[in-house]
């Protein structure tokens, strides 16, 4: 019978647990640091320019920190959302790192440094990965944490929709047209690609809902950018186009900024609260001033955590 990896993976972890029970963590402590600073050799090596030393970037004190950051954070994610990380769900975090790596030869050096030893590779690699994802992503989609944010950002909305004034709007024009570079690239990639194939992205769809678990993490950071340059329509700078976008955020404002005065609903993002408002629109582009409220920050809300539950 074939034993597949992730169930290898996982039963190891197991029988690993059982050797060396968690009541006994502080005594791997050491370990898992020598194994961090394994990690972070390889990644020191692949940095490109002018670096310091190892030591310089990566003193002892700050791996410690690191790690003891990284128990900071499951303990969290234990105490606050009842979330136990499991060898299961360990073996399939390394499996996912495995077969969706960009850089196989770097993954393959920090294997090689941590001894081609998968109890270690799955405990100091893939165990804080999956910890951070899986606190990061309740955190941003915690309705308590961030409803004084939320009232704030629907307060500016009824304000936008009375006609008055909101400080702090930032300006974004997007392309409607589609992006011709991207479509020549697409073209030459996919036989048989057309124009229709970015335009049926477009379609208006017949409704549309603002909801945090629709936009990823990819989508904020595109948005952001959008955002946060007051001068991107200077010479010289790169056009955005709205087939950029998340698709599911194209459906919220194409189908809710129809018009200038149109304002959006509340729209909720991994990192904060959007509404927007519309100043122009025509069949090249669409132009519209938008509210960014940011969520509590992730950073310190971890550190009161630590503080609570030491």
């Amino acid at each position: 019978m074939k034993i597949s990896q992730p169930f290898l993976i996982a039963f190891l972890l197991c029988f690993a647990s059982f050797l060396a029970p968690t009541t006994a963590r502080a005594n791997d402590f050491s370990g898992l640091c020598a194994d961090r600073a394994a990690i972070e050799r390889v990644y020191h090596a692949h940095r490109l320019g002018t670096k310091q030393s190892f030591e310089e970037a990566m003193p002892r004190a700050l791996l410690e920190q690191v790690v003891r950051q990284d128990e900071q954070k499951e303990a969290a994610l234990r105490k606050v959302y009842g979330v136990e990380i499991t060898p299961a769900m360990i073996a399939a975090e390394v499996e996912r790192i495995n077969t969706t790596t960009r850089a196989p030869e770097v993954l393959g050096e920090i294997k090689h440094a941590l001894g081609d030893d998968a109890v270690r590779f799955a405990s100091a690699m893939a165990r804080p990965i999956l910890v951070e994802r899986e606190l990061r992503r309740r955190f941003d989609n915690d309705d308590k944490l961030h409803a004084a944010q939320r009232r704030e950002a629907e307060q500016a909305r009824e304000t936008l929709l009375a006609k008055s004034t909101v400080a702090n709007l930032r300006e974004v024009t997007w392309q409607l047209t589609p992006n011709v570079a991207r479509l020549s690239k697409v073209e030459s990639s996919v036989p048989g690609a057309t124009d229709s194939t970015l335009e049926s992205r477009a379609t208006s769809p017949t409704e549309a809902k603002a909801s945090s678990k629709a936009y990823t993490n990819e989508a904020t950071a595109r948005l952001s950018q959008s955002l946060t340059a007051p001068d991107q329509a200077a010479p010289g700078k790169e056009k955005l186009y709205f087939e950029d976008l998340d698709p599911d955020l194209q459906k919220v404002v194409r189908v809710q900024l129809q018009k200038p005065g149109d304002v959006s609903a509340v729209i909720e993002m991994p990192g904060g609260f959007l509404v927007f408002l519309a100043k122009e629109k025509n069949a090249a582009t669409l132009t519209a001033t938008s509210l960014t409220i940011p969520k509590r920050s992730y950073d310190e809300w971890l550190a009161q955590q630590s503080k609570v539950n030491p």
